[in-house]
């Protein structure tokens, strides 16, 4: 498949960046994140990609509408903070970069899901929008903003409509999942930038064994699976558990069956799927719990095992986290970039950390 440009959304005081997106890789998925569901029933990314296209910049004409570029400043951790952060790693595991984020726009926060965009990153915002991270040497070193749109063009607004949370992303289109109003939304951003019109892929389910979900509940975590299945997994019902759906082709979405590994007292965040070198796919999870006394606590997991996952809790400095995004190395290692969650507070940090493991 020919290469696709994704416009260029990130501008710094140097250069102008483009993102650019790739064919991703077909093969069958594995046991780990087998289907539940007959495959023509399911909802792949190659049947559905055409139409979403086609529906996200039908009222576009012209280049892809650029993001608005925005200050950044990206404070590497300290030798303390980072010797704190090494402590707590397994074997086979690095960090690779830890930076407080901070901007000089007061729309910059609320980063809630996070996606690989072929070499630099994409967020989502709790508050409907999104922001692009441009990097250069795998540090973050510019940012630009943009809000999103609904199948009406209209700017989403309001809690009910705009509480974005988890993120998924191939070849341009970003595949976006709300609470609140449980739903998929995908945008063409590839083909029309900040001007692309939400296309409704599923609406998703308010009830779980028969009880219903909490709207602040819902599908933090979404993953687009390398044959391109599309699976959601919910944040923690009212007995802890956080249940794993996935999206159907008629435009629903269903339970698989398949309940997420949450550790005790920790709920489920985000979650991403990738495919190994041998052939294997293998699924990170991001878990978070928060409490007065202990604050913010986060369980990263990329496999079975204790040394196949890293516990942030004080005195590491640590705070929201809830975005994840997953890739492969060329030395078949994995690099994991998480992001946090600052609520727009003051009292909060959107801190981004990036480590290596061995899975």
């Amino acid at each position: 498949m020919p290469l696709k440009r994704f416009p260029a959304l990130l501008t710094s005081a140097a250069a102008l960046l483009a993102l650019v997106t790739c064919a991703a890789p077909g093969a069958p998925a594995a046991a780990s994140v087998a289907q539940s569901f007959p495959q023509d029933s399911s909802f792949f990314y190659e049947i559905a990609a055409p139409e979403i296209r086609a529906k996200s910049c039908a009222a576009h004409t012209g280049d892809p509408t650029p993001f608005s570029p925005i200050s950044l400043s990206a404070t590497a951790l300290t030798e303390a903070q980072a010797a704190a952060l090494a402590k707590r790693l397994p074997a086979g595991a690095s960090l690779a970069g830890g930076w407080e984020l901070t901007s000089d726009d007061p729309n910059f926060g609320g980063l809630s899901g996070l996606a690989l965009a072929e070499g630099n990153l994409l967020a989502v915002t709790d508050a409907g929008g999104w922001v692009a991270l441009g990097l250069i040497d795998d540090a973050p070193a510019s940012a630009a903003i943009a809000y999103m749109k609904g199948a009406d063009g209209r700017f989403l607004s309001g809690k009910t409509e705009n509480d974005a949370e988890g993120l998924a992303w191939r070849e341009g289109i970003a595949f976006v999942s709300y609470e609140r109003d449980f739903r998929v939304e995908a945008f063409d951003l590839g083909g029309c930038g900040a001007a692309a019109m939400a296309v409704r892929v599923a609406a998703l389910p308010g009830e779980f064994e028969g009880k219903p979900v909490d709207t602040n509940s819902g599908p933090e975590a979404l993953a687009l699976t390398p044959e391109g299945a599309l699976l959601f997994g919910y944040e923690g019902l009212a007995d802890a558990t956080s249940p794993i759906g996935q999206v159907l082709a008629d435009g629903t979405g269903r339970w698989t069956g398949r309940l997420a590994d949450n550790p005790k007292g920790f709920a489920l965040v985000a979650m991403d799927v990738v495919r190994l070198p041998s052939g294997e796919e293998r699924e990170i999870a991001l878990y978070r719990a928060f409490d007065p006394v202990r604050g913010a606590r986060s369980v990263l997991v990329w496999g079975a095992g204790e040394d196949q996952r890293l516990t942030l809790s004080r005195p590491v400095l640590t705070d929201n986290f809830e975005g994840l995004a997953a890739e492969v190395l060329p030395d078949g290692r994995l690099r994991l970039w998480i992001v946090s969650d600052d609520n727009f507070s003051k009292l909060q940090r959107t801190l981004l950390y990036a480590f290596e493991v061995t899975p």
